[in-house]
């Protein structure tokens, strides 16, 4: 009879996959919230290549420990903090090259749009094609291409350095001394009023250059005064390029890391990763802003001079953040590159039920993708069979075409889907208006609030680093605490999003009163009537009333020394000024950051529970990014015009 009993046994435990010399996997008493644990399986790191850390032949046993998604999410958090560090960095420095080259409001505006521009030319196919890529390989190249983008940035700096260093020439030959209206007229324009503006000169005619080398100023010219305008032209144009190579590098980035990590993990543990990851991503802003005010502070040519950064004629070193980021970036990208194909397999240590086909909440059994697109994996099943069937491998031209239809089936599918576009509706409003804001924010509160380009830098800085970093880090804990499925992640969104928008609203309740400019062209006073001021030479400056004048010129001011104007004849009094206008700051400058603070809290809050909605379905990831990109043209209009 015993014998009998330890027969049934030994069946029993074959067919639970386990013998005496073997210990279960799953042990009677285990809570059933560890069931998600998982272990790498003895063997698979030696026995598949593709699991293999390494890049060729360089595959030492050294790095296979690393072969897990927490080095994959630590190594790429750091690349996303490069990468998002450079792509924001030129928001930092708007005001700054716009007095370098001389830049237009629209000028700049297309600079900044043609990161989304080299993003939409390539990241619909590219995201499409990602279970055809080496996913972390892929990632490194385009955190090279972002690297190689820092550098082409700043070669305006090198390339035209020689009327770079003659454009403020002032600065070192006669920013200690004086310069007299006569000493203005006799040296000519090209640096004189460079860096102090136009000085009163009686019974001038017009002010020419003095060769014919030396081209006419582009608009405005009191920002370029001795660069020609080629010089301008060919800065825009690379400073473009470089910018779109940003939008190349980062198509493939946010579609290829949500595959990669949801593959390679838990299905309740890719919103706690990811947003790891995307918190990461979005410290980036606060090291631009951070670095934008730090390099702002230094001048240009990395001189000594008697200037401040609160001149209107400082000028930053703005070329040394795209180097700093541009280099780091390149270093980053290589060790992303040693990550396997796939991460090796992990088996579960209890697993008691399967939580990838549904989740019990209150005895009603709820599918994880119970809102958005659920016939997902079917499709993606059958597509998948189709395209690796033998026929269709044997014919190339057949291969493409059910590749294409199979493409275009996918995308017909999420566009009649009508959650699925309330949503993608949503991301692009968020995109459009935190896009132009994150854009034009900094300028705006030099302007508005009297702020120097490196205190409101350091403002937003802290702004992204209280807010916005925590916001994201908050909701991807929050999906992963509350094990979020699609309606509760969509009531969430809809909730926080709410409340965003009325804190981005109330900021704008919050100004400073404007100053008002003395001595504009064609008023008729009187005191300089002999100088003959150029009507398109604005150089604010602020006289010894206390009110802002519209050039040293217009004031009449005939003389300057140390960064002072004398003989002002429009100025009552003592008839001095100084650069810049008038103070005008307020105490709203606080509410403000309160409010814009309200703002990005709440509005990154919504960021991971998002993805719980997107990561149903590859394609509706890369379809999101596409209408997000997309939504640049309203922009242009609006925030470029």
């Amino acid at each position: 009879m015993a014998t009998v009993k330890n027969a049934v046994r030994r069946s029993m435990e074959k067919l639970n996959g386990r013998t005496d010399e073997e210990p279960a996997l799953v042990s009677p008493d285990t809570p059933e919230d560890e069931s998600e644990e998982l272990q790498p399986v003895a063997g698979a790191v030696d026995g598949d290549l593709d699991t293999r850390c390494g890049f060729w032949l360089f595959q030492a046993s050294f790095l296979q420990p690393c072969a897990r998604i927490e080095c994959f999410t630590a190594f790429y958090s750091l690349t996303a903090l490069i990468t998002s560090t450079l792509n924001v960095y030129v928001n930092s420095q708007i005001t700054t090259l716009e007095r370098q080259f001389g830049f237009s409001s629209t000028q700049t505006g297309l600079i900044m749009a043609a990161n989304d521009v080299g993003f939409l030319v390539c990241v619909l196919f590219v995201s499409y094609s990602a279970s055809n890529f080496h996913i972390p390989r892929s990632l490194g190249v385009a955190v090279t291409i972002f690297g190689l983008s820092g550098l082409v940035c700043c070669l305006p700096f090198f390339l035209f350095r020689s009327y770079i260093d003659a454009m403020v020439a002032t600065v070192t030959d006669t920013g200690s001394g004086s310069l007299t209206s006569g000493a203005a007229g006799s040296d000519g324009p090209g640096q004189s009023v460079g860096m102090f503006g136009d000085l009163c000169l009686p019974n001038r005619t017009v002010i020419q250059a003095p060769d014919s080398s030396a081209a006419a100023p582009i608009d405005p010219p009191d920002h370029v005064r001795g660069l020609p305008s080629h010089a301008v032209t060919a800065s825009l144009a690379i400073i473009f390029v470089g910018m779109m190579l940003q939008g190349f590098g980062k198509s493939p980035r946010y579609s290829f890391t949500v595959t990669y990590v949801d593959d390679n993990t838990g299905k309740t543990n890719t919103g706690f990763y990811m947003g790891i990851i995307i918190a990461c991503g979005i410290f980036g802003p606060t090291v631009a802003y951070a670095l934008g005010g730090v390099f702002s502070r230094i001048f240009v040519t990395l001189e000594e001079t008697t200037l401040t950064p609160q001149h209107p004629r400082w000028i930053g070193a703005w070329w040394l953040g795209y180097i700093t980021c541009g280099i780091i970036a390149l270093l980053a990208a290589m060790p992303l590159m040693l990550f396997p194909r796939r991460l090796p397999p992990r088996q579960r240590r209890h697993s008691n039920k399967d939580k990838q086909t549904a989740v019990e909440e209150g005895g009603e059994k709820t599918l994880t993708t119970d809102l958005v697109l659920p016939e997902a994996k079917t499709d993606a099943e059958e597509e998948k069979s189709d395209l690796k069937s033998p026929q269709a491998q044997t014919n190339g031209l057949l291969f493409y075409t059910r590749h294409f239809k199979l493409f275009l089936g996918s995308i017909s599918r999420l566009l009649t889907n009508p959650v699925y576009l309330s949503v993608v509706a949503s991301s692009c409003c968020d995109i459009f208006s935190v896009s132009g804001l994150s854009a034009y924010t900094p300028k705006y509160m030099e302007q508005m609030f009297d702020l120097p380009t490196y205190m409101a830098n350091y403002i937003l800085s802290a702004n992204v680093l209280c807010a916005a970093c925590m916001g994201t880090f908050i909701g991807g804990y929050l999906s992963r605490r509350l094990k979020m499925t699609a309606r509760p992640a969509l009531l969430f969104t809809l909730l926080v999003e709410s409340t965003a928008m009325a804190g981005g609203a109330l900021g704008f309740v919050f100004a400073c009163e404007q100053p008002t400019v003395q001595n504009w062209p064609g008023s008729p006073e009187a005191c300089n009537d002999a100088c003959d001021c150029e009507d398109n030479s604005f150089f604010a400056v602020c006289g010894s009333d206390g009110e802002t004048y519209y050039s040293p010129c217009a004031a009449g001011c005939q003389q300057v020394e140390d960064g002072v104007y004398h003989n002002c004849t429009c100025i009552p009094g003592i008839s001095e000024a100084y650069g810049g206008m008038c103070p005008y700051g307020c105490g709203h400058i606080y509410t403000y950051f309160m409010a814009i603070t309200v703002r990005g809290l709440f509005g990154t809050l919504s960021i991971v529970p998002k993805l719980v909605v997107y990561i149903s379905y590859f394609m509706a990831i890369t379809v999101r990014g596409l209408f997000g990109t997309l939504s640049i043209v309203p922009k242009l209009v609006v925030y470029i015009r």
